[in-house]
């Protein structure tokens, strides 16, 4: 049953009667807000103000109905009596803490009107449309595409197995008879049932006031009158267009579509599951499916909708752009069960002109999740994960971003560089061929090892000063965000030839070891080099950074210091 099952909203309805005195929950009428209030909160006392006896007492003695539910309650359908909100107001400031009323309501406008003027600032505000996909799924409904299309997403149609035709013609008699009536501004009840079957005609297409009106035979001013009176009711709503200065231009009529698909297949005249395959609006009736499910992904979460569509003058499209304030999903709709190349090229070309589309994706009518190049194809049941996982991104780039530390200063990270090609390596790759013949001719063997020091933290490897790892030490051993040289301890880069074994004449098996030793400071580069620890001196040397670039590496000088220093070593040690 649809009161068994918790409802997506469960938790943000929770956390937020926590946080503020009310809590205010607007949705379509049957989708399950007094279910869900008196399900989470079945302690609380409930007052249902389309009751005639409920709405005169709240009419007429605003502080006594007040008094009568006690410190906490559910009041349903609170638009009936707007009046009442001021009282509440008083009653909660009094009271001075949270967690005090949820109100309901069905009608959006109406209500936010009456919110903004008397508890602007002490509710919460969510919105409550029908079941979602998985709602859907979990409450034991066909996941097939069809059947979605036919049956919608009312909880009452679902829960207990209602005929979809004769359920939602039932509501929307229900809904003109009594809401329509009520909201007024309708004085030819018969024009508006057709209007709102022209709308349903229209599911996705652009609005167009003149031909609506035309078709419905009423003005184009009485189709803006009505379409305000479809969304204030949560039948049917707009999506905007995406409107960027991008340097094309774009279109600027919204889109309509359907709170549930359900109701227009009603309104289309569709009889059963079987004739939606074959229907010539199948295709925008899938897309409806998926801009409402979107929105109720939002809704659910808490958010704000923020869904537009792009278009442009030569006719590229998005369907869907799904905004999170960090990024942008674009994505692309197709009710098939194949996905063709041509929609992802499309999308590139979006993606290309739009610079904060960080996700792409087709939704399909098929099964299999796939993804082409950087687009991923989702299949309508995968929906609601893709976006969950797509705001989580957002989140944690935005969440990283906050807590990132400044770049490095390129001038330091070009000082690394510098001193890497123009001094370190040149020198080593002299000093390579002259320790190879050394070792080669006295030694069994000669090792190297590389050492990289930053930060207080040492890292050692064979490779650290290749010329192919470079770049990958340099980032990953030495620059860090907020990399500045004047910042932080010396950075010291060393290189050691290991000269293992002497076997030539004299005292044999001796190890010897060459170490070259460049040091960055505040201000210059220093260098030293030691043989067995013992510095060369003639090889100490400091060059200020703003000189590097114009002084000559002296490669040959230290080969020869070095040659010397390695025969003097070899000599003495040999004759041990």
């Amino acid at each position: 049953m649809a009161g068994m099952i918790e409802r997506e909203i469960t938790a943000q309805l929770v956390s937020l009667f926590k946080q503020y005195p009310f809590v205010t929950v607007t949705g379509p009428r049957q989708s399950g807000k007094t279910t869900l209030c008196r399900t989470v909160f079945p302690d609380l006392a409930y007052a249902n103000l389309e009751a005639p006896d409920q709405r005169d007492f709240a009419e007429t003695d605003p502080r006594g109905f007040i008094a009568q539910l006690g410190d906490c309650a559910i009041i349903d359908e609170v638009q009936h009596v707007p009046a009442l909100l001021s009282y509440l107001q008083v009653f909660a400031d009094e009271c001075g803490r949270n967690g005090q009323f949820v109100l309901t309501g069905s009608e959006q406008f109406r209500l936010s009107d009456a919110i903004g003027q008397s508890l602007a600032g002490r509710t919460a505000l969510l919105r409550l449309l029908p079941f979602s996909l998985s709602e859907r799924r979990r409450i034991g409904a066909s996941a097939a595409i069809d059947e979605i299309i036919y049956s919608g997403f009312y909880p009452r149609v679902l829960d207990q197995r209602l005929e979809p035709r004769q359920a939602l013609g039932d509501y929307f008699e229900t809904y003109v008879e009594r809401d329509v009536r009520r909201l007024g501004g309708v004085r030819n009840l018969s024009s508006f049932r057709r209007f709102v079957r022209l709308c349903a005609g229209r599911v996705g297409q652009l609005v167009n006031l003149s031909s609506l009106g035309s078709d419905a035979g009423v003005s184009h001013t009485t189709v803006r009158e009505w379409l305000t009176l479809l969304e204030t009711s949560y039948i049917a709503f707009q999506q905007p267009p995406f409107h960027a200065n991008i340097g094309k231009r774009l279109t600027k009529s919204p889109k309509l579509y359907f709170y549930d698909v359900g109701l227009a297949s009603y309104l289309l005249g569709i009889e059963h599951a079987r004739q939606v395959a074959t229907h010539p609006l199948r295709g925008s009736l899938f897309e409806n499916v998926v801009v409402a499910e979107a929105i109720k992904h939002r809704f659910n979460r808490g958010h704000q909708a923020n869904l537009s569509f792009f278009r442009d003058a030569r006719g590229l499209e998005c369907d869907v752009f799904y905004e999170t304030g960090a990024g942008i999903s674009a994505i692309e709709i197709k009710s098939g069960s194949t996905v063709s190349s041509d929609f992802l090229s499309s999308l590139d070309r979006v993606a290309n002109l739009v610079p904060n589309v960080s996700s792409k994706a087709v939704v399909y009518g098929g099964t299999v999740r796939q993804v082409r190049n950087d687009c991923e194809v989702v299949p309508l049941s995968d929906l609601s994960d893709f976006l969950e996982r797509f705001d989580v991104d957002q989140d944690l780039a935005a969440f990283v971003r906050k807590r990132k530390g400044p770049a490095p200063a390129d001038i330091d990270v070009e000082t690394l560089d510098t001193v890497y090609h123009a001094h370190l390596r040149p020198t080593l790759d002299g000093l390579e061929p002259t320790c190879r013949h050394v070792a080669d001719a006295l030694f069994r063997t000669l090792g190297s090892i590389s050492y990289v020091k930053a930060a207080r933290r040492e890292t050692n490897s064979s490779a650290l000063l290749e010329r192919g790892s470079w770049q990958r030490t340099r980032n990953e051993y030495i620059v860090g965000q907020g990399f500045k040289l004047a910042n932080q301890p010396a950075i010291e880069l060393r290189h050691e030839f290991n000269f293992i074994a002497y076997s030539g004449r004299g005292t044999n098996g001796f190890d010897m070891v060459l170490a070259v030793r460049w040091r960055l400071g505040d201000d210059a580069l220093s260098r030293d080099v030691l043989i067995d620890g013992t510095p060369i001196p003639r090889l100490d040397i400091s060059i200020p950074y703003s000189t590097l670039d114009t002084r000559t590496p002296d490669v040959d000088h230290v080969v020869a210091e070095v040659a010397r220093g390695l025969m003097s070593r070899i000599a003495v040690r040999s004759a041990g």
